[in-house]
């Protein structure tokens, strides 16, 4: 009787892939678990469509001073007023594979691997997606003056705490839920005893804890410039996030000829990641198409402010930390060359 191989083509079924693959995302994404991200935003199924821009639709508030009501003059009829919020549209595309001679030679079982770690793959390009998003809003100038308090000359604090959520006025004790920081910031927050002990009873508590009853996710994808830390508080729901299955979502194919015969199974899909209250400035929507950086979503320039800045449900502070809590880099050193010229030439990068 035949083996019977686990393979790429028999582990991976298209129809049933992809959305196993957002499920696990899903689940394993910690900021969307969290409560921070919301898919009940207004792009329909802009996803499939063409472009890569989203346009969504908003409503202001409504507002004016009340009539009085006599039988002497008519009531007026004020208008409501909208405007709109433009995001982006990432179209994204991963392979993975193995050849025939790999698996052979290392035993291991790739295909089962590739299979199963995919849709943790794509939870990492969320959160950094979503990471990358959120910075370059609050990088905004007119964003920033609004929702960033800058206090990298003094340590990680209470006090700083509370001056950063007072950006907000009166929504400053509304619905924050989470507080994300680096994971030094997280050591200093530790050190300092900031970190919520107690618990109440039926309540899901993180891993990392909680600080004044938010949830603390750590991510080292936060920046830490120095000795300057800057962690992001979060209301629930205050970024949109949707993604879409294109056809032909899922792919495995086989290659006979390539590289004495390899496999290779491609997953392409459609999202969107989007600070609710903000917009794509007019320089990004001059700049954006099919082979954009979305890297470059990071540079404030890139976003415009939609609304009274109160309701961008995000906050940033700035802190110092002590550089006992900052990870140590490895050192890399010149390697002196041999070829008697004089010059040196530095240790390859891996993979190069």
């Amino acid at each position: 009787m035949a083996d019977d191989y686990f393979t790429l083509s028999k582990a991976i079924i298209p129809e049933v892939f992809t959305d196993y693959t957002q499920e696990v995302s899903t689940k394993t994404n910690r900021f969307i678990q969290s409560g921070i991200t919301t898919s009940n935003f207004d792009i329909g199924n802009q996803l499939l469509q063409p472009g890569n821009v989203l346009t969504m639709p908003y409503i202001n508030d409504l507002s004016g001073a009340p009539q009085v009501w006599n039988d002497k003059h008519d009531i007026e009829v004020d208008s409501t007023s909208t405007g709109t919020q433009y995001g982006f549209k990432f179209a994204q595309v991963k392979s993975f594979g193995r050849t025939d001679w790999s698996k052979i030679y290392s035993g291991a079982p790739i295909d089962q691997v590739i299979a199963s770690r995919f849709g943790a793959y794509w939870a990492r390009v969320d959160q950094h997606q979503l990471l990358n998003v959120v910075k370059g809003t609050l990088s905004n100038d007119d964003i920033a003056n609004e929702k960033v308090f800058d206090d990298s000359s003094n340590n990680f604090s209470a006090r700083g705490f509370l001056a950063t959520i007072a950006k907000m006025g009166d929504l400053q004790d509304n619905a924050f839920s989470v507080i994300a920081v680096n994971s030094a910031a997280y050591a200093q927050m530790k050190a300092n005893q900031m970190i919520d002990t107690t618990t109440p009873q039926n309540t899901i508590v993180s891993p990392f804890g909680t600080y004044n009853g938010m949830r603390i996710l750590v991510d080292d994808d936060i920046p830490l410039e120095g000795q300057v830390a800057t962690s992001y508080i979060f209301r629930t729901g205050s970024v949109g996030y949707k993604v879409a299955t294109p056809e032909n979502a899922v792919e495995v194919f086989r290659e006979p000829s390539k590289q004495g015969g390899r496999t290779s199974v491609i997953n392409r899909r459609l999202a969107a990641t989007h600070v609710m209250g903000t917009t794509l400035s007019a320089k990004a929507l001059g700049t954006i198409n099919d082979e954009f950086d979305p890297e470059k979503l990071t540079d404030g320039t890139m976003w415009d402010c939609v609304v009274d800045p109160r309701k961008i449900g995000i906050v940033v502070y700035k802190s110092k930390i002590d550089t006992d809590f900052i990870p140590k880099k490895k050192a890399t050193s010149a390697t002196p060359s041999t070829s008697g010229s004089g010059s040196s030439s530095s240790t390859p990068t891996p993979g190069k």
